[in-house]
């Protein structure tokens, strides 16, 4: 190995752990504030390591903030929504890449043009047809909108990949008696493990994140998901900075642990999908 190659590798590795420690701090940070005291803040600094780990914290936000009905509500939404939106792309993306019928361009153009729909621009006649409808304050002006949010991208996503599934199989499965529902359960489901997984996640932790929508449609306090919880609960807590960090560790926990988990599934499926279309 030469002098300039060692150089390079070794300026490459040092950037990488750099930048590896800039991700990791501020979650390092807000992890190691919640283990802590606000008395041992103020006396030592908040970069201080804690004497003694105050576990006490986790099992604390459970009563003072109403993180149960917090936590139920977005569990119940991301759910449903994840549900549907994967249920209803798959029923979208089959027909558009394997059905030929009049309108097919247009429709499917109709459906990339939901893409291009920012929620800001249809935030506030979303909340007049919700209220008209008698849906507003209720968990259905949560689920309804996401659902109709994430469909267009599902479906972009799915027909991608599906168009490269060979036609061959569903033709030969088409002889042998099976039905398009047949089809797409046997033959093109298996076949998405990848793609499935990424829109599943990515879907999931969209939806646990969603500020906006909770904030302008929920006004009632039982029906709050967990990140407008966390804002009334900051507001609350303004100087109780482990409670706070408790608090965001405890809502940030289920999103990290669905991408650590699926990080291999959800990387295959956007390495293979950048080949698509």
């Amino acid at each position: 190995m030469t002098r300039s190659l060692l150089m390079r590798r070794t300026l490459v590795y040092v950037i990488m752990i750099c930048t590896v420690l800039l991700t990791i701090f501020p979650f390092l940070l807000v992890i190691n504030t919640s283990l802590k005291t606000m008395s041992e803040i103020n006396i030592e600094g908040p970069l201080a390591l804690p004497h003694i780990f105050h576990w006490d914290n986790y099992s604390r936000i459970w009563d003072v903030g109403n993180f149960v009905t917090y936590y139920k509500n977005s569990v119940i939404v991301t759910v449903v929504v994840v549900a549907f939106v994967v249920l209803l792309s798959l029923l979208g993306a089959y027909p558009f890449a394997y059905m030929k019928f009049k309108g097919r361009g247009i429709f499917f153009l109709i459906v990339l043009w939901g893409l291009t729909v920012p929620l800001d621009l249809i935030i506030i006649p979303l909340f007049n047809n919700l209220k008209s409808m008698g849906l507003l304050n209720t968990i259905w002006s949560l689920i309804l909108p996401q659902i109709a949010l994430n469909i267009p991208f599902s479906i972009f996503l799915l027909r991608g990949f599906m168009k490269d599934i060979p036609y061959a199989l569903l033709e030969s499965a088409r002889i042998d008696g099976s039905t398009e529902a047949k089809n797409l359960y046997y033959i093109i489901m298996p076949m998405l493990y990848a793609p499935m997984v990424s829109l599943i996640v990515f879907t999931a932790i969209g939806t646990w994140n969603n500020f906006m929508l909770p904030t302008i449609l929920i006004q009632n306090d039982q029906l709050r998901t967990l990140p407008v919880g966390l804002n009334y609960f900051q507001t609350k807590f303004t100087m109780d900075y482990p409670m706070i960090a408790t608090a965001a560790v405890v809502s940030a926990f289920p999103a990290a642990l669905a991408y650590i988990v699926f990080q291999r599934n959800i990387l295959s499926g956007v390495m293979v999908g950048a080949l698509k279309e």
